[in-house]
């Protein structure tokens, strides 16, 4: 028995002496405050990674915005002014720096319908990058589908009688009333009567030298590109925008068409056609214009009667070719985003003719152009300049 009250009393002493105790506390304490510490720091880490690889993630975003942007710029700025060539500045990797941490690089692809309409549609990849941070460079990939568009501007309007874009060659007896301007070559082959205006081109000029004819210090001018979309929403039925409809605006005749004018036949407002056109009976236009997104053929019955006055001067407008065989008079212009080849008679008083390229066979019929002077520094609604539009946008993970 005293030997097991001896054990117990060893144990109760065990039990209760508290030596030791307050620096097994201690360091359990200090050991919590470690953990918590040593987390601390972890989480502080990982946000403030966290935090600089957002950071460098957006940096890059922006980045990559900018590329587009710029590439945009570029494409719609003529050279002259720093831009690149529109239809062929196709780079497969074009980069800009900020810094040479900081940067940049553009590729552009044709998406279009080949071979006429190849470039009329492009995608923009930009792609963004941050390498100066500590952990890991930002990247980032914005993709954008721009297509060719008219962007209205004041600086461009319906400055001389006949003006093409590429080049004007002119045949046979030819008078014009008004000056004449050529962004290619210049060639004049037959007996030409030029009255209070010049003859100027940016390429070669030929047989021009009794009219003062000169390309010497010429710039390329602006060519007043047609918004054949804008017009085409005038007329269709936005219900249902590829049926032949007509309202209060004029006519459109319905989507890849061919419309046939063998009828006598007066006209007004807007007669769109998502085709070709061809006119072989007399039509009497009372402020009307036709607008074919193919070509236009005045074959040699036909006779065209423009009545167009200066609120409306647009009368005979093609995306593709005009020919005329026939007759066509009165006021109006007449303009081809393609080739105008006249075999036949043409009386414009006063208008003016503008083309792409330009073929004047006056020796066919004649040929008489008086400049509308009131169209002089006059921008008209509906036509503009042909830029790159921005028509989608995405970003690439």
């Amino acid at each position: 028995m005293k030997e097991r009250k001896i054990k117990n009393e060893k144990i109760i002493n065990i039990f209760s002496n508290q030596k030791g105790m307050a620096l097994l506390t201690t360091l359990i304490f200090v050991f919590v405050l470690v953990s918590l510490a040593v987390a601390l720091l972890t989480m502080t880490s990982n946000d403030t990674k966290l935090s600089t690889l957002q950071k460098e993630s957006t940096r890059a975003f922006y980045l990559a915005e900018t590329g587009i942007d710029k590439a945009l710029w570029y494409l719609n700025t003529p050279v002259d002014l720093g831009g690149k060539d529109k239809y062929n500045w196709r780079p497969t990797l074009f980069k800009e720096e900020l810094t040479p941490l900081e940067y940049y690089e553009i590729s552009i692809e044709n998406k279009g319908v080949a071979p006429e309409e190849l470039t009329d549609r492009i995608e923009i990849t930009s792609v963004g990058t941050v390498k100066e941070g500590k952990y890991s460079a930002g990247k980032r990939t914005v993709i954008v589908t721009a297509e060719i568009g008219i962007s209205p501007t004041s600086d461009v309007s319906y400055d001389h009688a006949i003006f093409t874009d590429n080049n004007m060659t002119l045949n046979g007896g030819i008078s014009i009333d008004g000056s004449i301007h050529s962004n290619g070559d210049l060639t004049n082959n037959g007996t030409l009567s030029l009255i209070n205006g010049s003859a100027t081109a940016v390429g070669d000029i030929t047989n021009m030298e009794a009219f003062g004819g000169t390309n010497v210090g010429i710039e390329t001018q602006d060519f007043p590109h047609i918004d054949f979309k804008h017009f085409k929403e005038l007329v269709i039925d936005p219900t249902d925008p590829d049926v032949a409809n007509e309202n209060e605006n004029g006519k459109y005749y319905g989507k890849d068409t061919t419309v046939i004018f063998n009828v006598d036949t007066p006209l007004k407002g807007i007669h769109f056609v998502d085709g070709d056109v061809k006119i072989q009976a007399s039509l009497i236009f009372n402020n009307a214009t036709i607008f074919a997104t193919g070509t236009i053929d005045v074959i040699g019955s036909g006779d065209v009667s423009l009545n167009n006055d200066i609120s409306n001067p647009l009368a005979l407008i093609a995306k593709g070719d005009i020919t005329i065989e026939g007759s066509v008079h009165g006021e109006g212009v007449i303009q081809s985003e393609a080739t105008i080849t006249i075999n036949g008679n043409v009386n414009i008083e006063p208008g003016a003719l503008y083309a792409i390229d330009g073929v004047l066979n006056g020796g066919g019929g004649t040929i008489n152009v008086v400049y509308n002077t009131g169209l002089a520094g006059t921008p008209i609604t509906g036509t503009g300049i042909e830029v790159y539009i921005k028509t989608s946008w995405r970003e690439a993970y």
